[in-house]
């Protein structure tokens, strides 16, 4: 018969940063720092640092170095949710953008005008 090493039968494991499990900052010493981070057009140091935060590529970079690569997945996924949800739905019935046009209450048709269209005629006043 096997002899157990611990007097426990359930051992703990490390912590996991993969899913729901609690975030634990890093001790300053191991954070890298922010002037080796790469954007678009390289690091941005000095005078530049204010673009920074115009730079996607740049926080997403760091991002990833801090090791919060939700910062990158959560707005992903609400632009997602947002694009399947309406906009998409938006493109497919309006495709160039604008909604039908009014009412021609003469022929009482709405929708787009055809290639040609010319005003109804209206013949007698309201």
């Amino acid at each position: 018969m096997l002899r157990r090493t611990q007097a426990f039968l359930f051992r703990r494991t490390p912590a996991r940063l993969s899913g729901g499990e609690l975030y634990h900052p890093p001790k300053l010493e191991d954070i890298p720092p922010s002037s080796a981070t790469k954007g678009f057009f390289g690091a941005y140091n000095g005078g530049l640092t204010v673009l920074r935060f115009v730079d996607i590529k740049w926080m997403m970079n760091r991002a990833v170095e801090l090791g919060r690569e939700y910062y990158i997945s959560a707005p992903t996924l609400y632009l997602f949710l947002w694009m399947f949800c309406w906009k998409g739905f938006v493109i497919m019935r309006y495709g160039d953008g604008k909604p039908p046009r009014r009412v021609d209450w003469n022929t009482e048709e709405a929708g787009y005008l055809p290639k040609g269209f010319e005003q109804t005629k209206v013949t007698k006043a309201i």
